[in-house]
């Protein structure tokens, strides 16, 4: 039984010593970034009564604080010219004090000043983070590894919602959940004793411009997978940052029921980061991100037409299986389609669309949702996801393409 679990749920192939010790720190690291990266979302209920804001205008609060994350390419910009470990220290570091200093923000403008460091941190860290484990396991356990520390970030998420009845210890209850960001400083000084820089990473004088994966040799595959985040993102980002803002404040539920659906919703879904994974590595990341995303839209969508508590737990549970499964298979795809010399940069670029598709759907949000409701705008905005399994068959399959090189594969 245990047997058939682990060839179901586990990596093609077995994993080396040091390949085990890079998936251990990145699991640790991924457990402090999901905490931290996610408070903002988590807290929205409560800090959009502290600073007395509507719907819309936290919408477009969040639209601004992405603006950082566009800023990170210059962190991928570095990790191809340096190398990607004191780029992802760094930006580790910036989301870690960015997050805990939110804690102090006393107006809005300073919490988005501050949110909008946080996400140029979250960015950069997620990127490199994933360079740096699809440079050094084998090409048949890549997606998996990469799984794997998505769980950490998702499992450091889900403690962040354990901890919201802090949140409601009085009106100033939701600043501890960000000041307790900072506890993940300790694991700063043990990443930079312990990681080492990518394998596959070589120094060298000569450069390609920053705009290189825009209009060079791969600017066609660019675009293709430029447009597919950007269609992506602009209904996750939507779908996500209002579910527990709906189930607390549209749907009347308190907040420990509406973290229970949450916890317990994205738990059993997060068996779609293994199932996901090993199908990918197994089968292709084709076939894989576009079952996974037509699951998603139906647990996304269905999530905000239900008002049963049942109903919203097992909407949660499907959306959060096809999440789990597309994001990181679609990570490890935009990883293995560039070549060395500009894969930090090209995948940070992707990023930044990515930033710009949500900024786009939290915009569209901020006028849609007054004016029609918050349920028909997620519906309006799942057409993205639609668009984004179209856009997906004409990307090149790209499972055994080694590191090094660029596969040819359709």
């Amino acid at each position: 039984m245990i047997g058939r679990l682990i060839r179901l749920f586990g990596p093609v192939s077995g994993y080396r010593r040091q390949d085990r010790r890079l998936l251990g720190l990145m699991y640790l690291v991924g457990l402090f970034q999901g905490y931290a990266q996610t408070q903002a979302v988590n807290t929205l209920p409560f800090v959009r009564i502290a600073f007395g804001l509507s719907g819309a205008e936290m919408s477009r609060l969040f639209a601004i604080a992405r603006i950082g994350a566009l800023v990170a390419v210059v962190y991928a910009v570095l990790g191809d010219r340096w190398g990607r470990r004191g780029p992802f220290l760094l930006s580790y570091l910036m989301l870690l004090l960015a997050t805990g200093a939110t804690a102090l923000a006393v107006a809005p403008s300073l919490y988005t000043a501050l949110q909008i460091l946080a996400r140029m941190g979250s960015a950069a860290m997620a990127m490199l983070a994933t360079v740096l484990l699809a440079e050094q396991v084998r090409w048949d356990n890549r997606a998996w590894a990469i799984s794997f520390y998505a769980t950490a970030v998702a499992l450091g998420s889900g403690a962040g919602l354990l901890a919201l009845p802090l949140a409601q210890m009085n009106e100033d209850g939701w600043r501890l959940l960000f000041g307790a960001s900072v506890l993940g400083l300790p694991c700063y000084f043990l990443l930079s004793m312990r990681l080492g820089e990518s394998q596959i990473f070589r120094y060298t004088e000569r450069h390609t411009l920053f705009i290189y994966p825009l209009i060079g040799r791969y600017a066609g595959r660019f675009w293709l997978a430029a447009l597919y985040s950007l269609s992506i993102s602009a209904f996750s980002a939507v779908a996500v940052t209002f579910a527990f803002e709906r189930l607390v404040n549209e749907l009347g539920l308190a907040s420990a029921e509406a973290a229970r659906i949450m916890l317990i919703g994205g738990t059993a879904g997060g068996a779609g980061y293994f199932l996901g994974a090993r199908m990918a590595d197994a089968l292709g990341r084709k076939p894989t991100i576009i079952a996974a995303l037509l699951t998603g839209l139906a647990g996304g969508v269905g999530f905000y037409w239900s008002t049963s508590p049942n109903l919203l737990l097992a909407f949660t549970a499907l959306s959060a299986f096809g999440s789990s499964a597309a994001l990181p298979v679609s990570a490890a795809q935009r990883t293995e389609l560039f070549p060395t010399e500009i894969r930090a940069t090209a995948n940070q670029w992707l990023h930044s669309v990515a930033v710009l598709g949500s900024i786009l759907g939290l915009s569209i949000a901020a006028y849609t949702i007054d004016l029609w409701n918050l349920s028909l705008t997620v519906t309006a905005l799942g057409s993205g996801v639609v668009l984004a399994v179209i856009l997906q068959t004409l990307i090149p399959e790209t499972l055994g393409n080694e590191m090094g090189q660029v596969t040819t594969r359709t």
